[in-house]
């Protein structure tokens, strides 16, 4: 959407990834809990590449839709934060 007057119908998309943990990794457990983001580098091999991340593992992608509400966008975010924290415990040290 570039039309300027329909702005209000876009909606985000974050990319990220967190040290030591493996994009599909985390996407998994957060399907395991009904939340659905994609991971690897969803077709931006370019951007992937030139952001030195390998395009094997690539990226988590959430995207947020219109009918996201913002609890379901705190839930999302609270599960991210708990799931790292658990994830970087079970790593051998």
């Amino acid at each position: 959407i570039t039309d300027p007057a329909q702005v209000d119908r876009r909606v985000p998309t974050v990319s990220f990834t967190i040290e030591g943990i493996a994009p599909a990794t985390l996407a998994k457990q957060l399907a395991a809990e009904n939340i659905f983001v994609w991971s690897g580098h969803n077709y931006a091999w370019e951007i992937v590449h030139q952001l030195g991340i390998p395009a094997d593992q690539g990226v988590v992608r959430i995207g947020a839709a219109h009918y996201n509400s913002e609890a379901e966008i705190g839930e999302t975010l609270e599960a991210v934060h708990r799931l790292v924290a658990m994830l970087r415990q079970k790593r051998p040290a």
